[in-house]
């Protein structure tokens, strides 16, 4: 029963780890205490814990919250040059494509994730500025030209 809680416990705080920033320290600790909430379920007590380690840990517990604590603070994400991707660290001039392909989400699911409002910017004001002077040069974005009516002979 014991290595069967311990393998459960294994996995769980692999895929904790997998998605979620933990100090090599912290990984004993969240293997210690998931184990304990485990075996305490597994024996039907009264002793499950109450989310409050004993003082001696470091990891408090679980995020409270769905938000996942960002790869840099949000006003160091975005740099003239590129936006910083807040999940894995990646300097991107435009996000959008680097979220589906790397992580498989879509924006509105990534600004979800660390709270972002639909102002945070996801390309970077530099490549922006560069777009934009690129469709103006070609004519794009302007008012459209409407064809003139053929002349009846």
């Amino acid at each position: 029963m014991t290595a069967d809680l311990l393998k459960f416990a294994s996995e769980i705080v692999e895929a904790y780890v997998a998605k979620n920033e933990l100090s090599p320290r912290e990984v004993p600790v969240l293997l210690r205490e998931v184990f304990d909430t485990l075996r305490a379920l597994s024996e039907e007590t009264d002793a499950i814990p109450t989310g409050e380690p004993p003082p001696d840990w470091t990891l408090t517990s679980f995020p409270e919250s769905t938000q996942q604590r960002p790869f840099v603070p949000l006003d160091q994400a975005v740099t003239p040059q590129a936006i910083i991707c807040l999940i894995c660290g990646r300097a991107c001039k435009a996000l959008r494509a680097h979220l589906t392909r790397t992580h498989g989400m879509e924006v509105p699911q990534y600004r979800a994730m660390f709270g972002l409002d639909r102002n945070f910017p996801m390309t970077a004001p530099e490549y922006s500025g560069t777009r934009r002077k690129l469709a103006k040069q070609f004519g794009l974005g302007g008012q459209r030209l409407t064809p003139e009516p053929p002349e009846n002979e």
